[in-house]
């Protein structure tokens, strides 16, 4: 319901989006999320299919974004501090409601990653597997049946988790890990920033588990942003998925094979 409001409020507001500004530059805390945000921490420079758009629609209507680069994890604690502006790249999950407005803007269903001739497609399956090293990203959250998977594989032994998605396809790489949990665009990006596309890109598979449901992804607007900012923002991300602009922007980047984990929602009236 809190969502029809807002994105009531946004249509209403897409015809002003020319004359609109933000009341202050608006923080966006930045990790890697494959091709949709790049990080190059050395240059401390940030890019990838929502900066890149961001910026662009922002020049439009007079907002300014700046990118801070932290660990996944610190990007939420920034969120709940009250630090943060946008959370992109973001799976709706209950808690994250006490400090964001959601704005979905795609469909996506995260995969199984191994290099298994026969990977499991139930989470029964995996669990069953004996001396099986699963990677997880720490404060990735798919929803209650991933956070269940993840605390039975971890009462199991059988969960490491690491700091980025690079790391998991190093270690995958090293055959220090068997199995991951992620959308396919997430683990085709790491598999760049790795330099590993070449040795272990061949070998991936991206296998739908039995009992994960398919979600959404989109952008958490903080709560503590003035009204008119939320609603100017929200503005902004609800026109970025009905004009078409982020799916093509996507399909620019990525192949058909590597974002087999997203596709477009239907436009809302």
């Amino acid at each position: 319901m809190r969502y029809l409001i807002l994105a009531s409020l946004a249509a209403a507001l897409l015809p002003a989006l020319s004359t609109a500004a933000c009341s202050r530059p608006i923080v966006v805390p930045a990790s890697a999320l494959g091709r949709l945000l790049t990080v190059n921490a050395a240059k401390q420079e940030v890019g990838g299919v929502y900066p890149e758009l961001l910026r662009e629609r922002g020049r439009r209507v007079g907002c300014r974004f700046v990118f801070p680069i932290v660990p996944r994890a610190r990007a939420e604690a920034m969120m709940r501090q009250g630090d943060g502006d946008l959370f992109v790249g973001a799976i709706q999950v209950q808690e994250r409601e006490a400090w964001g407005h959601y704005v979905p803007l795609l469909g996506t269903e995260w995969m199984l990653v191994s290099t298994s001739e026969h990977p499991p497609r139930t989470v029964g399956e995996l669990l069953a597997l004996p001396g099986i090293r699963v990677n997880a990203v720490r404060s990735y959250n798919y929803g209650p049946a991933y956070q269940a998977m993840m605390a039975a594989l971890e009462a199991a032994g059988k969960l490491e988790y690491v700091a980025d998605p690079e790391t998991i396809a190093r270690k995958m790489q090293a055959g220090r890990a068997d199995f991951a949990y992620m959308p396919s665009n997430t683990f085709a990006g790491a598999l760049d920033e790795a330099g590993l596309r070449a040795t272990l890109g061949p070998r991936i598979r991206y296998t739908r588990l039995a009992g994960l449901p398919p979600s959404t992804n989109g952008v958490y607007v903080s709560r503590l942003l003035p009204a008119a900012d939320v609603a100017q923002l929200t503005a902004l991300l609800v026109q970025l998925r009905q004009d078409g602009a982020l799916i093509g922007r996507i399909r620019q980047e990525y192949s058909a094979a590597d974002m087999v984990s997203l596709y477009p929602l239907p436009r809302t009236p």
